[in-house]
């Protein structure tokens, strides 16, 4: 549609201008006299005045400008005809630049957004220049670690809309409010340690300026701003707008060259469109009907298959496959399912039958009645030598008699082919895995290579190219696994799966969705629900097809997901090593130490790759913007603030170590050095594993007796951080949690 042309804005009677009365209407001087050499030695003076027949009244800026780049920005007052306003001595004007020596232009701009209405908008500027006398600034090395400040965000970077939380650019006029957001990212491990400017210009006029205090290595800054249409008088059409950071090159950076972005957007004269409603819910999705039990075969936790086979005098687990042997006793084991919200009947019986190669091997008789969602398991002995050595078919039919009317009769019979070993068991001891030092030195290469421990950017969103780098976190979280456990996790009863964010979201609700069918109507729902209400985590363990699957989000950066890799381990071997606390009922407590056995993993995980390749992963240096970072995290853990499962497992972790109720003795390592060791930080978790379910809320109580813990937890993890530290042993801020809330 075409655009409703606007009323002029009247040309008013006040008239804004350079005044000359005075003396010129900008001085740079040194008050000591002598070069500019160092940033004080300038100071500035300006004055203006109102030519005009009419007063200047209402909110307008005054700018004076370096090099046509924003030094400082003073809010005008109002003028009667005929008055001068004036700034004597002003400073700072060089704190956000650093400018090479030689000659330098100073701009005075009164009202630069043409606020005030006046006889003429032409006569508004002045401009002069200055000799810089300072040291010449150096060119960085191309090896030399730097921050970066970087536009982070989807393609645009800004997003402009008539309301706040807009997805996208659109639906703007100049009849309603317009919301810019922006985000700004240090995508550097490197901490910015001194201030600097960020500009938004519209139409290449300054609209915006703000100065920030430095920023920590990966922190970003997220902006809404809604003050466009009081900065500046926006005209039907195309303008484009216009970010900056660090606009002055304060700051030097590993890349100067993404410091900037622009976008074109277009204003229209109609209403603005409103913000859209909340999504409403449209509820779960309905199942199907089930007025039928249904039998079929199952893998639960910790079985191999549905059906198993081992040799009876190895006495492995139920449901755990081993060697067999023709000329020995074999167990079979198998386990069943009513795979139903529809129980089978009051009361009752079935029958299922094991086949050897189509021959009946036995018949068992199982009881039925309340039992949706039930497990069978049982086992039978195949006899010694009653088989050759070879091949052979096992086969179970369930429901054999067809006792049980089911939903479904086509899914009651399966079968598993195993191999008979010829000769007798051997008596030999089980060959000890090993990764050799030239392995383990491949495996853990990425860890040396600053492509992957410097990265901080996620890929999530990123809007540009980065590497996979799932390869090399599988190869490190193997070895990392083997250096701390000396196990080798591809033979472990562990599944990993690395997964795009999408996948992941959509793996997080197929986990938390399990066994949806077999939900009553009023826990279905709810259930759905909470599901569907994705929490934002990145990394969950779940137990599935009898194995424990751990998921990891590679949105983020890969030392990160390195990290959530290791901790989601710690989950998934606490499943393995005691099942009783996942089986437990999930009181505030228990969540609390399995997260505690997962931070203390990662953290000793990640302590013993450093110290096996010789490197540091989290070291930092104590500098201001560092060192307020830091005392946020603690804060929040101290008090208890955020995810409860989360501090609450930190907070256990420090008071185990000073309380000692393990007996391991680590509150004087903790205390001398600063940490705990990784087979420190390993022994403590494998203490935390052998906690009875029954027993810890009394843990929990004793170990949080002392009164004390809090206050020397912080000032240990305070001491953490590093005077003086050279910048080339900088760690990764995605790893500070475990470098200072963990023991």
């Amino acid at each position: 549609m075409p655009f409703i042309v606007p009323t002029p804005t009247p040309v008013g009677t006040a008239d804004l201008q350079p005044y000359f009365g005075n003396g010129q209407p900008v001085r740079v001087r040194n008050p000591n006299g002598g070069p500019f050499v160092e940033k004080s030695d300038l100071l500035v003076d300006f004055f203006f005045i109102n030519e005009g027949s009419g007063s200047v009244t209402g909110n307008y800026y005054i700018d004076l400008y370096i090099d046509d780049t924003i030094a400082q920005r003073w809010i005008g007052i109002d003028l009667a005809p005929g008055n001068f306003g004036f700034i004597e001595g002003g400073t700072g004007l060089l704190d956000l630049f650093e400018l090479q020596p030689g000659e330098h232009e100073l701009k005075l701009v009164i009202d630069p957004t043409n606020l005030i209405p006046e006889v003429s908008d032409g006569d508004n500027t002045y401009i002069t220049n200055f000799i810089w006398a300072g040291p010449a600034i150096p060119t960085p090395q191309p090896t030399e670690r730097l921050p970066n400040l970087s536009l982070a965000g989807p393609t645009t970077v800004i997003t402009a809309a008539p309301y706040l939380g807009a997805a996208s650019s659109g639906g703007l006029s100049n009849r309603g409010d317009t919301y810019l957001t922006f985000s700004i990212l240090n995508d550097s491990p490197i901490p910015i340690t001194r201030d600097f400017n960020v500009n938004v210009l519209f139409d290449d006029v300054l609209v915006f300026n703000a100065s920030y205090a430095g920023l920590v290595g990966g922190g970003s800054i997220s902006f809404d701003w809604d003050g466009l249409g009081d900065a500046i008088r926006i005209t039907p059409g195309e303008h484009t707008v216009t970010l900056v950071v660090d606009p002055g090159n304060a700051i030097t950076e590993s890349d100067e060259t993404d410091n900037s972005v622009e976008t074109i957007l277009v204003w229209g004269t109609d209403e603005p469109i409103p913000a859209p409603s909340l999504e409403v819910s449209q509820g779960a999705l309905i199942r199907e009907v089930q007025v039928l039990p249904n039998f079929t075969g199952i893998t639960p936790y910790g079985w191999d298959a549905s059906i198993t086979a081992s040799n009876s005098a190895d006495g492995l687990a139920l449901g755990v496959d081993g060697d067999i042997w023709a000329s020995s006793n074999t167990q079979i084991s198998f386990s069943i399912r009513n795979s139903s919200r529809v129980n089978s009947a009051e009361s009752g019986s079935f029958e299922v039958q094991i086949y050897l190669n189509n021959e009946l091997l036995r018949t068992v008789l199982l009881g039925s009645g309340d039992d949706a969602g039930s497990f069978w398991t049982e086992s039978v002995t195949i006899p010694a030598n009653k088989l050759e050595p070879g091949q052979h078919l096992v086969t179970m039919v369930i429901d054999s008699r067809d006792d049980i009317l089911e939903s479904n009769e086509g899914d009651n019979s399966l079968g598993r082919w195993f191999e008979f070993l010829p000769g007798a068991s051997p008596e030999s001891e089980p060959i000890r895995f090993e990764l050799t030092d030239a392995e383990l030195a491949d495996m853990l290469s990425p860890l040396t290579m600053r492509a992957f421990t410097d990265q901080v950017r996620s890929t999530l969103g990123s809007g540009i190219d980065l590497p996979d780098w799932s390869a090399d976190i599988e190869n490190a979280g193997r070895a990392g696994y083997y250096l701390l456990t000396g196990r080798d996790l591809a033979t472990e009863r562990i599944v990993m799966h690395l997964l795009p964010s999408e996948q992941f979201v959509a793996a997080s609700f197929n986990a938390c969705m399990t066994d949806y069918n077999l939900l009553p109507d009023s826990t279905y729902i709810s259930t759905y629900e909470f599901c569907s209400d994705f929490g934002g985590e990145i990394g969950f363990k779940f137990r599935m097809n009898g194995k424990v699957h751990v998921y990891v989000d590679l949105g983020e950066s890969p030392i990160k997901a390195l990290g959530v890799y290791f901790h989601e381990l710690g989950h998934a071997l606490q499943d393995l090593e005691n099942p009783t606390q996942t089986e437990a009922e999930r009181t505030p407590n228990l969540r609390g130490l399995l997260e505690a056995q997962a931070q203390i993993f990662e953290a000793a995980a990640l302590r013993t790759i450093e110290s096996y390749l010789g490197i540091d992963l989290m070291r930092f240096p104590d500098v201001t913007v560092m060192r307020d970072d830091v005392e946020f995290i603690l804060d929040r853990s101290r008090t208890l603030t955020g995810s409860p499962e989360h501090v609450l497992g930190q907070n256990m972790l420090w008071n185990e170590v000073f309380s000692d109720s393990s007996g391991l003795n680590l509150g004087d390592e903790l205390r001398t050095n600063k940490r705990l060791s990784g087979s420190s930080a390993k022994a403590l978790f494998d203490y935390l594993v052998s906690l009875a379910p029954s027993s810890i809320d009394a843990w929990k109580n004793g170990i949080f007796a002392n009164t004390t813990a809090a206050d020397e937890f912080i000032a240990i993890s305070l001491s953490r951080l590093e005077q003086d530290l050279p910048v080339d042993s900088y760690g990764n801020p995605k790893l500070m949690e475990p470098a200072f809330l963990i023991p």
